[in-house]
C-alpha cells in the first residue's frame, strides 16, 4: 500500500514538506518499501489519510535515501515515525516513561527528607 501515499526521496523534499506544511500535523514515516512491518504501517496510514487530510499530511521517507535526517532523527528501528507542526519538531509520548523522568523520580525516592522540598515517598 506504500503506493498510495506521497514518498519524499531526498533531503531536500523532507526539506520542503517540514517548512511547507502549515496548521497540520507533518507525519513522516522513515522506512523501507520492500520491509514488511513497513508495508503493515504504510496501510494503516494510507486507509486513515483521507479522514486525516484536514489535520495531517502523511509521507513515505526512506531511510537509505534520506541518511542526514536517519541520523539526525536517530533512526535505529523501522518504520519510525517523526512529527512536525508548522515546522518544529514534536515529540510524542508513546506511553513509556522518559527515562530523564525515570532519573528524577529515583532521586526523589532515595533524597532525604527536606533536600528537594518534599517527604520522601516512603514516609
Amino acid at each position: 500500500m506504500s503506493f498510495l501515499l506521497p514518498k519524499l526521496t531526498s533531503k531536500k523534499e523532507v526539506d520542503q514538506a517540514i517548512k511547507s506544511t502549515a496548521e497540520k500535523v507533518l507525519v513522516l514515516r522513515f522506512g523501507r518499501d520492500e520491509d514488511p512491518v513497513c508495508l503493515q504501517l504504510d496501510d494503516i496510514l494510507s486507509k486513515t489519510s483521507s479522514d486525516l487530510s484536514k489535520m495531517a499530511a502523511i509521507y513515505l521517507v526512506d531511510v537509505d535515501q534520506t541518511a542526514v535526517y536517519t541520523q539526525y532523527f536517530d533512526i535505529s528501528y523501522i518504520p519510525s515515525t517523526v512529527f512536525f507542526f508548522n515546522g518544529q519538531h514534536m515529540k510524542v509520548d508513546y506511553g513509556g516513561e522518559d527515562p530523564a523522568l525515570r532519573s528524577i523520580k529515583a532521586v526523589r525516592r532515595t533524597s532525604p527528607a527536606g533536600t528537594l522540598g518534599e517527604k520522601p515517598v516512603n514516609s
